[in-house]
Formats: structure tokens, sequence, C-alpha cells
């Protein structure tokens, strides 16, 4: 077996164990659970999601505060006509 398929394995069995208890703590108070797991069941996953939506919106104004302005056209137009000068004078 390689890496990748040892990787993926594991990821498959802890996304596995993971839905199980999602699905016994959604449905606690029919399995003699406390009633409690599914508020957290439900809770969790919204938490999760909102907040990866923001960190992927703070990521977006990250990269558009640090990135510099683009050149205008018209000057590297002229960068490129003295660059071509520069080649027929030599």
């Amino acid at each position: 077996m390689s890496k990748d398929q040892i990787y993926g394995g594991l990821i498959f069995a802890a996304a596995l164990i993971v839905a199980i208890g999602y699905i016994a703590a959604f449905f606690a108070p029919y399995l003699h659970l406390p009633p409690w797991w599914r508020d957290w069941a439900i809770a969790l996953p919204i938490f999760i999601i909102v907040l990866a939506v923001l960190v992927i919106f703070m990521w977006i104004g990250w990269v558009m505060f640090t990135t510099p302005p683009p050149t205008p056209l018209e000057a590297e137009e002229e960068k490129t006509e003295e660059v071509k000068e520069e080649a027929k004078n030599e």
C-alpha cells in the first residue's frame, strides 16, 4: 500500500466514525442518550460552517489588501517602446 492509500483509509475511517457519532447525537433523545447532545449536533456544524466562510472572506480581504495595484497599460506600453528603441539603437 502506498502512503496516499493509507492516508485515504485513515480519512475514510475518521469520517465514518464522525458520521456515526453525529447520527447518534442527532437522534439522542430516541437512543436514550442525553438530549443536549442533539442541540450540539445541530449547533456545532453550523458554527464550523459560519467560521469557515468568515475565514475565507478574511483571506480574500487580506489578499486584496496586500496585493499591489496593477500598473496602467500606458506605462507598460511606454516601457515596451523604450525596450524596442534600445534594441534598434544597438
